[in-house]
């Protein structure tokens, strides 16, 4: 009975098994050891805390996954399965989008989390006003702004008191007709959906076989990232979507789709910075060039990108510059010095601590994956090396993980490792390839095309799609409560001033979001203490009264305190 029960029976499978389980479990034995270092290592403290603790309990879940996956009986077969998702991924996209739109509602709490999620939500507030920036009282902008976020995520000016973003727009202009009709929460749902369907498309294109693109689409939908990211306000989703869209025009490069590829790129190039597009692109530029009429394919793709860069790109990039530099609208000096400041800030040369943050950033991709897919991934790559598109998904990412050594944070908060999610569809496609059927093949990497390896596979997806996705709704929806328990308990619904005390709260300044021209019920302001906020207060609202305090601000409103009432 237990030989008839044995699910890894064959060398492949086996050694998938192994290796995977010893990678997870290294993930497990490294994420419990760093707290016992006694300090943050140098790492940003939200980075630490997200992969020590919640990352430790996501890697157990994985483990189990693995197991669990053990457990299924060799001979069961799993192909209708994946043949199912290859044949149906309109159905699966659908599906997708639902239930990370219930996600962004229920587990996301539809809140833009981290600064990086809330300036994108901003600025798509403004445009849906058929704005440019939004206004703070200039006195004020201390208050509503942390001054160390001024200039870093909005971008101010002291003397008009104009507010905007710091990041390119575009993936505020995607996300500007969900705000508009209410539903912000619901874009990267759809984004997501979206990208199901170009990964499909994709793997169809590169190995001619609706099982191994319903493989490729399984091993997507599965991934606990997939599920993060969507949920969030991240442009991340939008750089996964548009650089898979990038690719899949390339496939076929004509000079119409090459020009149509660049139009795409400058939209992915502009979502919020251009560092991530750009370490995707450039190995399909340099392939490009080296092919004949190469020069003028590549003239055509940067006539594609043209316009949205000098508008979107430069173009904001000034706009953003000249609200810092006072709000004036001519070149200067002393503003030319102040962009060129912002660049260079951009990049350094790698430290021991930076190099010690990216090496958990890879422990990240393997923790909120399938357990098996980074270990397919590189079976894949060396199986499909002869491929050329496959060559230039694996350069997209290495170049993605190599360029990000020279830029200086941690990634801070973030669902899974940000800094890859532009170029992780890498993943699932070279995965996927590790266990299709090449004709002619005799490689070692050609065992992983035996029918328990298959089931071994099919069997991690499910178990963690069922298990390791909700352990990370979980942990997301309990980090949200925690984060938005920070704020006063206060149940009054009329006009009213929260006073948020960051000193006693994790993260507390990122609680502090407006409206961008302070409309609606609520004003968030952070707290300078008890004496100086009242002083504010009496000076600039002579009508407001206290009316509510606890440990983690102060409530200042009009009405009377009568109406004063802590949240049930």
């Amino acid at each position: 009975m237990i030989s008839n029960l044995s699910v890894v029976r064959s060398r492949a499978a086996s050694a998938l098994f192994l290796v995977s389980a010893a990678i997870m479990t290294g993930v497990l034995l490294w994420a419990h050891h760093l707290p016992k270092v006694g300090s943050f290592a140098g790492l940003t403290p939200i980075f630490f805390v997200l992969f020590t603790f919640f990352d430790y309990y996501a890697a157990m879940g994985l483990l189990l996954a693995l197991i669990a996956a053990a457990l299924l009986p060799a001979r069961v077969s799993l192909h209708p399965l994946t043949r199912w998702a290859g044949e149906h991924p309109l159905a699966i996209a659908l599906v997708s989008t639902a239930t990370l739109t219930a996600g962004a509602l229920l587990v996301y709490r539809s809140h833009p989390l981290a600064m990086d999620e809330y300036a994108q939500y901003f600025q798509s507030q403004v445009f849906a006003a058929g704005r440019l920036s939004g206004h703070f009282p200039p006195a004020l902008l201390d208050w509503l702004i942390p001054h160390g976020f001024q200039d870093f995520f909005l971008a101010v000016s002291p003397a008009t008191g104009q507010v905007v973003s710091a990041y390119w727009p575009s993936f505020a202009l995607l996300l500007t007709p969900f705000t508009f009709l209410g539903i912000p929460w619901a874009c990267n749902p759809v984004i997501s959906g979206l990208t199901v369907l170009v990964i499909h498309r994709l793997a169809l294109h590169l190995f001619e076989d609706i099982e191994t693109a319903g493989l490729a689409v399984l091993l997507t939908v599965a991934s606990p990232v997939f599920f993060g990211e969507g949920i969030s306000y991240y442009s991340m989703p939008a750089h996964l979507l548009l650089n898979g869209v990038y690719a899949l025009l390339l496939l076929r490069p004509t000079g119409g789709r090459a020009a149509l590829a660049g139009f795409v790129g400058s939209i992915a190039l502009t979502l919020h910075n251009p560092v991530p597009h750009i370490l995707f692109a450039l190995p399909w530029i340099v392939w490009l060039l080296r092919r004949s009429g190469g020069v003028r394919i590549v003239g055509l793709m940067l006539a594609g990108y043209l316009p949205l860069c000098l508008i979107l790109g430069f173009g904001w990039f000034w706009f953003t510059g000249q609200i810092m530099n006072g709000g004036a609208h001519t070149v200067s000096a002393a503003a030319l010095s102040l962009d060129f400041h912002r660049i260079a800030i951009s990049f350094s040369l790698p430290s021991g601590t930076l190099l010690f943050a990216r090496l958990i950033g890879i422990a990240k991709i393997c923790a909120w994956a399938v357990p098996v897919l980074p270990v397919l991934a590189g079976v894949g790559a060396w199986k499909s090396r002869h491929n050329p598109f496959c060559r230039l998904l694996l350069a997209s990412a290495l170049l993605t993980l190599l360029g990000y050594l020279f830029v200086p944070v941690d990634q801070g908060h973030g669902w899974g490792y940000r800094y890859f999610h532009s170029a992780w569809l890498a993943l699932p496609l070279l995965g996927a390839s590790a266990l299709a059927r090449v004709p002619g093949t005799r490689t070692a990497a050609s065992l992983f095309e035996d029918a328990d390896t298959h089931t071994f596979v099919v069997a991690c997806i499910l178990a963690t799609f069922i298990g390791g996705v909700a352990v990370r709704a979980a942990q997301m929806h309990e980090f949200m409560s925690d984060d938005l328990s920070q704020l006063p308990a206060y149940a009054g619904t009329e006009r009213h001033i929260e006073l948020i005390d960051a000193t006693v709260a994790f993260y507390g300044a990122d609680l502090v979001q407006n409206d961008p021209w302070l409309r609606g019920s609520t004003v968030r302001m952070l707290s300078q203490g008890a004496a100086a906020n009242a002083a504010m207060m009496r000076k600039y609202f002579p009508t407001f009264h206290r009316v509510f305090a606890d440990h983690h601000g102060w409530v200042w409103s009009s009405a009377a305190p009568s109406v004063a009432a802590a949240k049930p």
